[in-house]
């Protein structure tokens, strides 16, 4: 399993997003027939209230999901930071 990238949430994000995820390693992308992006596969730390509690989960992100929150809470980080 080869992670592409990975995301993490910004400081505006942090009181907006409903995926509760401080940061998002993506794992692969699934499209629909029409070649738009539907699935975003991912692996986070899960978190209660934004406290990360030291486990993980592999989970799909999908529909508006995507771009209403995924895309617009998270940046992508970048390597040595």
């Amino acid at each position: 399993m080869d992670i592409k990238v990975t995301l993490v949430l910004t400081e505006r994000g942090r009181k907006h997003t409903s995926l509760g995820f401080d940061r998002v390693d993506i794992l692969d992308f699934g499209y629909a027939q029409d070649g738009t992006l539907e699935t975003v596969l991912c692996i986070g730390q899960y978190s209660e209230g934004h406290v990360p509690t030291g486990s993980f989960g592999i989970f799909p992100i999908v529909g508006a999901d995507i771009f209403d929150d995924l895309f617009m809470h998270y940046n992508v980080e970048k390597e040595g930071e």
